[in-house]
Formats: C-alpha cells, structure tokens, sequence
C-alpha cells in the first residue's frame, strides 16, 4: 500500500504550505521586565526544573536537526530558523536564557538529552518538552511579566508540531532549502557523502513523520485514497477526511489546552504499538492544570482517575513521546526512554520532604501570592465580607483555605499511604450533579482499545477500594486499566534492568498501589493560587474568576485566547480579538461552559444562589488571598 504517497498529499491538504506562517501567530506581547514570584524555590531548583529530561523526543527528530529547520514559507533564500528570535514566544513558550542546564538557550520545558540512546542502542542527542513547559505560568500587567512555576502555560503545542511538520515538508520538497539544512546539521564535516547519508535519514525519518500523523486512516480507506489517486481523480474520501480533521482541529485546544488523555492514549496504543485502529481524534481538551500542593493528592487528575505519582508522571512522559516498544514478540517488549529516576526527582522537588500534614504546611514547590507591588492592592474591607460567603458558597466542596487551622482537620486527610504519611482525600462530583463538560471525565470510562499481542499480563488495583485486578491482552480493553498496565510494565521493567531494590522501588512509587478508576467526574482541589489560573473550568471554558460566579447566561459564548495581558479586577486574561488568537466557542463540542453556576434556577450544575456584582467583587478580593 503506497501510504506515503497519499499521505503526503494528506499533509499538503491539510496543514497547508502557510498553515504556521507569521500571519496566523500572535505578535509578540513584549514586556520591559520580568519578575518570578517566590514560590520556595531557590533559582537553582527552578532552572533546573525547566530543562531536566524527562527522556522525551516530542518532536521526533535530533535536536541537531530542530534547531536546523527553518520557519514555514517556502523561499529561496535563507530564512529565520524556528529557534530564531521570538518565534516559540509567539507560539506561548516561555523566553529562557542561557545557564548551566540551558545551554542551548531554548525556552522553558525544552530539554535536550546529549547522551540518549533509541531503543535498539543507538546514542543521538534528543529533544523534547518537559512538564515545564505546560507547567509554567506568566501573566503581563503593565510591563511586566509575571513568572510563576506549577501554573498553567498558555503555549499552543499543536501549532508547534504543525510547524515543524510544514517546516520539515518544505525542507524535504526544497532542494535549496534542504541544502541550507544539510550545511547547518553537519556543519564542518559537510561532503558530498555525508549529504546524501542525511538526505536518506531525513527521509526515513519524515516519511515516519508522515505514517504517525495519519495513522487514523482505516485500511479499507487507504485503498479507496491510493485508487483514486492512481487513477488521476480526486478522492471523496479523502477530501472528507480533511474537512473533518480541519473542523475538529478548528475547535480542539488552541492556547493553553490539550487533550491530554485522549492523545496520550493514541500516542502509546496508535502510534507506540502501530495499531490505527486504537486511533481517536482529539475531542476532551483541559487546561494545563496547576500542579502545586498536588504531590499530596490521593487521586490526581482532573478526573481523580490515578493514585500513584510514579504512574502519573511516566504515563505523562510517554505521552510527550518518550519512546516505547510494544510487542510481546520482542526480547524488549516494554522498554522504553523514560528517564525515571529524573520523574522522581521531579516528583521529590515538588512534594518537598517534609509530609504537609505533619508540620501544619506545604514544603517544595507553593502556590505564588498576589503580587500587591504589581497586580494592586487587595481590598482588605471586601475580602472579609467575601471569606464569609466562601465559607458559606465553597468551603464544603473546595475544602477551607490552605493555611487555616480548619484545613488541617484530619477528615480531609483521611487516606495514608503505606508508611502511614496523610493525603488529601478530596471529594469528587459526578458530571450529572456538577453539570460541567463530560467528556474529559468520560475518556477513561468509555474508550477501548485492541491490546492483542502486546503482552499485558499486569496486576493492578482498581476502583476507590483498590481491589486486586489482572489486566490482560483484549481486543475491547478498558482504556484506563490498559494504560495503567502498560506503564507500570514500563517502570517495572526499568527498574528491574537498573538493579533497583524493592524498598526504593515503593520510595520512588511514592508507597502508593498502582490503584486505577474511571470516575465520570471531577474533583475539587484547594483553591491556593487560583488567581493565576486562568481560564477556569477544567477545560477552560470560563475566561475569569468574575464570570466563573455568574450566571451561564452571562458568561461569554466566545472569546479569545493567547493573550498574557491581565485583567486583576476580573482576574483572567484579557480576551478581545487579536490576530494569531483562539477564538474559543462554548458552543463546540467538549468545549461547553455550563455548571458550576450560581444562579436562582434548577438548572442541572446549579450549586449556589444567585450573587450579585458586589458579592462576586468581595469573594474575588477573597480568592485572592489564597
């Protein structure tokens, strides 16, 4: 089957050859100084944290050759490289500077790993994201810009891997273009030789490129499509295939969202194990939550689906692509370029040592405070009045605020791990009672895969009681136990091959079960540092804090997103239009802004009365606070 053939012309159809140009990205929002909130980290900690490995190779090339490519547009000339000047800041990333673990002067939650080896042995220098670079906040208020670690980033992903992909087709089409490559990657050692060794890398490389993305196309129609295009007439099936990929695309994610579930899914069951038909389109997107106070979750995720922070973070850097192989055939059947000992250290980092409930406070990575200096004052007379109303509107579900003696009440930290440290047992609501978007919380609970031939044969614990279960190969399997499975077989199988004791092994597991669920709901977290966490809902569907306690009927049913400037009376972003922006459509599937509403009906997500403007203005001087 010539799947490249029609698959090239997939791409060329649907990215474009202007698709990442200049005029579909955001100017720059330049500020004249930058400030980093004191979050109990010292600069050392937070550097670090922004460029370790996590063994990942997000964009599927050498970091030799990303650094080589040019910004999308075909020309005959030499142009400015992806990496040059502020083009990834257009793209949401955050400018970093040079240092001793950024040597490369990349931006925020871009590492490279020197010394990485592919799965069969052989070393080359990887790159890829981190959890920096969607845990990474900043917002810019006159000027400055304010840098907080933990929050969520307002980077766009997809338009990144959109413009490597147009970058490398133009290079490969380009004879001029990929010769200004070639003498970029191999530098003093250019000759003719070493030219076309590159050319035949590239090309493997890009036609790869080319299989993964269009994986979702079934068999049955990858004939009809080869068809039609040897036959000189164009393919129905294909133009379709296109105009339903662009319209999703038009409507999933955009800045500061990613369907985080759904695509780690196709990444290790589509992509990692070569099965297409385990293919789903993007259609759950979340904001990038904010991971301080986390560590010391029971259940994480938005949906409380995963107890146990190793799991968490592993199935996270197989997401990003971190490589893996699947196959029950191969004498290396769950090995994988996870760097596990960094996730610990990660982990380590933003836990801290000490066990919160023990000392009355969170050590390692804490929420930022509202900056007063910057952002104004807050008023002190309207955060009094609005304490009570969160005691008496939010308290029951998002628990008293972080700090308070009532916090630390030991009905909160009812669950203990296997040495006996407390967690917090946050409560969950179901998708019926809360009323929000259900199909982030369905993903897990719905979606089935074909694990045949991978060789799970895997005991984990499932469902709040964390019941003893053995995960098999199935043709329908469970998405959430599957996937569970697979990546402690990854962390497992590390282990193992790094001679890790069984003590250390429950250290670095965080002494926790890998105990699984599929909720159809969401939890509700402390709202430390909820200021800086815009848009709100879990899938962003909220603008600000001002909206988030008003009626539906008053909340905005578009708006923009991609802008960093900062409203501190409304507490979001700014949201008019501007050029490169996402225009966010409630209306869109999975992208629904009902529930959690005040408001003096029945409607289904109701869960307080109607407040006026002088009620949500006190509660958000409040909020603040936290």
């Amino acid at each position: 089957m010539k799947f490249n053939h029609f698959g090239l012309l997939l791409l060329l159809s649907l990215v474009g050859l202007s698709s990442c140009a200049d005029k579909e990205l955001p100017e720059l929002q330049a500020v004249q100084k930058v400030v980093w909130l004191d979050q109990n980290w010292d600069d050392d900690q937070r550097q670090w944290f922004h460029y370790v490995s996590q063994g990942t190779s997000s964009f599927f090339v050498p970091y030799e050759w990303f650094i080589a490519l040019e910004q999308p547009g075909l020309s005959l000339f030499s142009k400015k490289l992806i990496v040059d000047g502020d083009f990834l800041e257009r793209l949401g990333f955050i400018a970093g500077s040079l240092g001793l673990y950024n040597s490369a002067n990349l931006p925020v939650g871009f590492a490279v790993d020197h010394a990485a080896t592919d799965l069969e042995g052989k070393p080359y220098r990887a790159i890829g994201l981190t959890c920096a670079a969607c845990h990474t906040g900043q917002l810019n208020y006159k000027g400055t810009g304010v840098r907080y670690d933990g929050g969520p980033s307002m980077i766009s992903a997809n338009k990144l891997m959109s413009t490597i992909l147009v970058s490398m087709l133009e290079t490969y089409i380009g004879q001029r273009q990929f010769k200004r490559f070639a003498e970029r990657v191999l530098a003093d050692q250019y000759s003719d030789e070493g030219f076309k060794e590159l050319r035949k890398e590239y090309t493997k490389a890009f036609m790869f490129l080319v299989n993964q993305l269009f994986q979702s196309i079934s068999i049955q129609n990858q004939g009809i499509i080869n068809k039609d295009i040897e036959q000189g007439r164009e393919s129905k099936v294909l133009v379709d295939i296109v105009k339903n990929v662009k319209a999703n695309l038009a409507q999933t994610e955009g800045y500061g969202r990613t369907d985080a579930l759904n695509r780690i899914g196709n990444q290790v069951f589509a992509l990692d194990a070569e099965r297409p038909e385990n293919f789903v389109i993007p259609n759950a997107p979340v904001s990038f939550p904010f991971i301080w106070t986390s560590s010391w979750f029971a259940w994480v995720q938005y949906d409380a689906s995963i107890m146990q922070p190793m799991i968490r973070n592993a199935g996270e850097a197989l997401g990003v692509g971190a490589l893996l192989n699947l196959n029950k055939d191969k004498s290396n059947n769950f090995a994988s370029s996870v760097h596990v000992m960094n996730l610990y250290a990660i982990e380590k980092s933003l836990a801290g040592e000490a066990a919160p409930f023990e000392h009355r406070q969170f050590s390692g990575l804490r929420s930022p405070q509202w900056p007063q200096n910057i952002l104004g004052d807050i008023d002190q007379q309207k955060a009094a009045v609005g304490e009570h109303l969160y005691k008496q509107y939010c308290q029951e579900c998002h628990l008293p605020p972080v700090g308070s003696s009532e916090f630390w009440n030991e009905q909160y930290w009812s669950v203990k791990n296997a040495i006996g440290t407390r967690l917090l047992d946050l409560k969950l609501f179901s998708t019926e009672l809360i009323g929000t978007d259900p199909n982030q919380a369905a993903v897990l609970a719905d979606r089935t895969i074909n694990t045949i031939g991978m060789g799970l044969a895997t005991g984990v614990f499932a469902d709040a009681e964390c019941a003893a279960l053995n995960v098999t190969d199935d043709a329908k399997a469970n998405f959430a136990l599957s996937l569970g499975a697979v990546v402690q077989e990854t962390v497992d199988l590390w282990y193992s091959k790094n001679g890790i004791p069984s003590e250390q092994q429950q250290e670095m597991n965080g002494y926790l079960p890998n105990c699984l669920r599929a909720t159809r709901g969401y939890k509700a977290r402390p709202l430390n540092g909820v200021w800086a966490t815009a848009p709100f809902l879990h899938n962003g569907s909220v603008p600000n804090l001002f909206t988030l306690l008003s009626p539906v009927s008053e909340r905005p049913k578009q708006f923009y997103v991609g802008n960093l400037e900062f409203d501190p009376i409304l507490v979001g972003y700014e949201t008019g239009k501007r050029s490169g922006l996402f225009l966010f459509d409630t209306t869109k599937n999975g992208n629904s802004n009902h529930g959690h509403e005040f408001n003096n009906t029945q409607n289904k997500g109701v869960i307080g009365p109607l407040l006026n403007v002088a009620e949500r203005e006190a509660l958000i001087e409040f909020l603040k606070t936290l």
